[in-house]
């Protein structure tokens, strides 16, 4: 489906008044270079910033980035002038969902959100459980939109099938199946059985545009290791959720797993395989953190080998802190005398998180910033990158750097072929760039403060993309 046809709303010669320095018209038809000049430049690479940098841009490509000096201005190039900000490369939420249904058009709302990532300067985003052909379609279809990557999302078998609630008055109800209400979002998951060849399934995400697969729930060590050789062979990076329930998150890291999601899913490293393997369900999985879920337990040796050979193994995390913390917030809110199993889960699963990621940075395991952030509800309750990356900081004990390479270098390095392109402001790159009113790396609050993005060079400001997306005038 293709892009429907807007006119940029922020190109450099339409909005940034008084930051434009003229220089001469290039011949007709020729790319326009763009100069970046005078802020300081972190480019995402672990070199020091760069005072009064100078970033030149052609064909929405990077082609130099440093001092001055060593990036002459082309002379028919356009000059933005950037002196006193701080120029950092396009932001990576590694775990979004995108295409939630709503009371209005799915893709006025979508449009919104898309809109209001990239005003956010979230100029990459990795879908962590869609259905990644229709997604491709309602992406190009919107006005603009961050550079959009789908993961395929496989479970077993159980995962499709009704689960039982017990109760502790010995009464019980049964819930549909998790997988029909992926389905009422628009989600496509497989199934994983014991007859299915893991080859045939990476062959399916692969037609369906996915860039990598995410494991989810019902599946053991030996399907996980399975789906990994198979998924590595195409090319294709895994991920998983921490314990899929009964494979844990020591079995996954011992198969060559590329990362886990959710940092309060290591609380199934509490348990030996014969515990694990009777607790599949998503049911089983609230009640065992709602229950064992600790600041406390996060030290728990089991739980601290299981982090050394992550580190060791170069295996992922991705805590998603902000959004458990937005569930813990709305349970806290609701203070009933008899929390419900969700409201008690929420809780846990917010302080036993940040304690696993603080452990896990301690051992060097590698990180990245994804906040489980869905297009649905009212944007307050949305989880968002820039506090994502506070979290890190102020409760995980990050320093802002760390942070920072977690939304750009390693996010990119995470996600894998996909996003070789983005992630540091270096020659060749794609020209994904925000410029940011204060220093990220003195405070990791200026993330929020966004004054400019740049998307595959073109510039756009926060203001006119949120009006975009709501349908407000251009």
């Amino acid at each position: 489906m293709a892009r429907r046809q807007t006119p940029p709303l922020a190109f450099l010669l339409g909005t940034l008044a008084g930051l434009l320095v003229p220089r001469p018209s290039p011949a007709q038809g020729a790319p326009v270079p763009t100069a970046v000049i005078g802020a300081t430049l972190w480019d995402g690479t672990g070199a020091g910033t760069v005072p009064g940098a100078t970033v030149i841009v052609e064909g929405g490509h990077i082609s130099c980035a440093g001092a001055a000096l060593h990036c002459p201005i082309p002379p028919e190039a356009v000059v933005v002038d950037a002196a006193g900000r701080f120029l950092i490369p396009g932001l990576i939420d590694t775990h979004v969902h995108l295409l939630f249904p709503s009371a209005g058009p799915e893709d006025t709302v979508l449009d919104a959100d898309l809109s209001d990532l990239l005003a956010r300067g979230v100029t990459t985003v990795r879908d962590m459980g869609n259905d990644p052909v229709r997604l491709r379609e309602a992406v190009a279809a919107a006005p603009l939109a961050p550079r959009v990557l789908a993961m395929q999302l496989v479970a077993g078998a159980r995962f499709f099938s009704q689960e039982r609630e017990r109760f502790s008055n010995g009464r019980s109800r049964l819930h549909a199946p998790a997988a029909m209400g992926m389905r009422q979002l628009g989600w496509s998951p497989l199934m994983f059985t014991t007859a299915s060849r893991a080859a045939e399934l990476v062959r399916v995400a692969r037609g369906g545009g996915a860039i990598g697969i995410k494991l989810y729930q019902d599946l053991d060590a030996a399907q996980v290791a399975a789906m990994v050789l198979a998924a590595h062979q195409a090319g294709l990076p895994v991920w998983g959720h921490a314990w899929v329930q009964p494979a844990s998150v020591l079995e996954q890291s011992r198969a060559g797993q590329d990362g886990v999601v959710h940092a309060a899913g290591l609380v199934g490293e509490l348990l030996d395989r014969t515990a694990r393997d009777s607790l599949r369900g998503s049911i089983a999985l609230l009640q065992l953190t709602a229950d064992s879920a600790t600041i406390a337990a996060a030290g728990d040796p089991r739980i601290l080998a299981t982090l050394d050979t992550m580190a060791a193994r170069g295996t992922f995390l991705e805590p998603t802190l902000h959004a458990t913390q937005i569930c813990a917030a709305r349970a806290n809110s609701r203070n009933r005398p008899l929390p419900t199993l969700p409201d008690r889960y929420a809780r846990a699963a917010s302080a036993f998180g940040i304690a696993v990621t603080r452990e896990a940075a301690r051992r060097g395991v590698p990180l990245t910033a994804g906040t489980d952030h869905t297009a649905s509800g009212p944007p307050a309750e949305r989880a968002q990158l820039a506090d994502e990356l506070r979290l890190l900081v102020d409760s995980a004990g990050l320093a802002p750097v760390q942070a920072l390479f977690a939304a750009t270098r390693d996010a990119a390095r995470a996600i894998g072929p996909a996003a070789r392109d983005v992630g540091t402001i270096t020659p060749g790159k794609r020209a994904d760039l925000v410029l940011l009113a204060a220093d990220p790396l003195g405070d990791i609050r200026n993330v929020g403060r966004v004054e400019w993005v740049m998307l595959a060079g073109v510039v756009y400001r926060p203001a006119d993309l949120r009006r975009t997306g709501t349908g407000g005038p251009d």
